[in-house]
């Protein structure tokens, strides 16, 4: 920093600013010194450079021209597991683990107990379907009996109707119990069996023998690992290139070797108001066992890119001043530019494309902006116009 401080210095003993009466009254003292005499004294926020200061700052001139911006756009992505490829297992009553049959990262297939939870919920309704059994079978021998006796003309049509009533009723709370504890799951007496719906990976587990398990806590996350997508936001300016079966290619950046082929398939439906991006998702077309959920890298969209030449600058002639994107364009007096606000858009390439504020064969200084913009800055500083 300080060999750039000492170098600055030097540029801005050849350096002239023109802004205003300042900028004049600078020409002026340099016209009686001498000096080469300007009569409008530069413009405004220009500035000027010797031949030895601008070799040495490697400053070079060329001219804007079209070009197809080629290469994909690469955005910052995210792996994920897809949501239907994986299942979230608990109690569904509370209870205590007195069995937990799998540990974090153990391959299960479908029907593979994971663990075992003892319920007094599961005790209960136990107990209440033995009950409700045996007074349905007291009531369906009470209905046959009721049938015997109206077919030999004794018995009453009203007690047959109610006997008939009271079976459906109890045939009813039977099936309901046994509908509740298929649900629950299998077991003994008091206990409820956890099974794994799917084959995959037990990426998630919070189960602990003699740990109290709540009836809303999933204790078991069974993924697939081969079932996993890619998730990116494509910045404002990039949106026109991406849309569902844009080919893409991921690339992450703990295997910088591994590039995965796939394609989009979701597009949100509106940008994100916080980062003002597009959120999207890419789908594999193979995946790889190295993949893991949460890996970062990044998805190139390689489909639906432009082919039509558009304005392009070098990434090198491009500065920030105030907020505003600028480059530098020479200015009437040799070895003199000034900054030309410009409204960028994509970049590829080491490229940007110019969308307002530059023609075709502008001639600009394509590299050493960022020195450009130093020595502008330090002379208004020696001017008073920056505090």
């Amino acid at each position: 920093m300080d060999t750039l401080f000492r170098w600055l210095l030097a540029i801005s003993a050849v350096l002239l600013v023109a802004c205003g009466p300042a900028g004049e009254a600078g020409s002026k003292a340099h016209a009686e010194e001498g000096g080469e005499h300007h009569e409008e004294g530069g413009h405004a926020g220009e500035l000027r450079l010797g031949a030895e200061a601008i070799e040495r700052a490697g400053i070079r001139t060329g001219k804007v021209e079209r070009r197809a911006l080629g290469g994909g756009t690469a955005i910052p992505a995210e792996v994920a597991f897809e949501p239907t490829s994986m299942a979230h297992v608990g109690p569904l009553v509370p209870g205590r683990f007195v069995k937990v049959a799998v540990a974090l990262g153990d391959r299960v297939e479908r029907g593979q107990l994971l663990g075992v939870v003892a319920s007094s919920d599961v005790s209960v309704a136990r107990a209440r379907l033995g009950q409700s059994r045996a007074r349905l079978s007291a009531a369906e021998a009470a209905l046959a009996r009721q049938k015997q006796l109206s077919s030999e003309g004794i018995g009453a049509q009203r007690s047959l109707i109610e006997a008939e009533a009271q079976v459906g009723e109890l045939q009813a709370d039977v099936e309901g119990l046994r509908r509740q504890l298929s649900v629950f799951g299998s077991g003994n007496a008091g206990e409820l069996q956890l099974l794994s719906p799917i084959d995959g990976v037990v990426v998630d587990l919070h189960a602990t023998l003699g740990e109290t398990a709540s009836a809303d806590e999933a204790v078991f996350t069974i993924t697939d690992p081969t079932r996993v997508w890619v998730r990116g936001n494509v910045p404002e300016l990039e949106i026109d290139r991406v849309k569902v079966n844009t080919a893409a290619i991921v690339r992450l950046h703990a295997y910088p070797d591994l590039a995965l082929a796939g394609t989009v398939t979701y597009v949100a439906p509106s940008l994100d108001e916080k980062t003002r991006s597009l959120p999207i998702r890419v789908s594999l077309e193979v995946t790889d066992a190295r993949l893991r959920s949460g890996l970062f890298g990044s998805i190139e969209l390689v489909g639906g890119t432009r082919d039509e030449r558009v304005l392009v600058v070098p990434i090198d002639a491009v500065a920030t001043i105030d907020g505003q994107q600028v480059v530098f364009v020479p200015a009437d007096e040799p070895g003199s530019f000034r900054p030309q606000s410009i409204r960028l858009g994509r970049r590829a390439g080491g490229l940007y494309e110019v969308r307002d504020g530059l023609a075709e064969g502008a001639e600009i200084a394509v590299s050493g902006a960022f020195t450009l913009k130093s020595v502008l800055k330090s002379g208004e500083l020696a001017e008073g116009h920056v505090d």
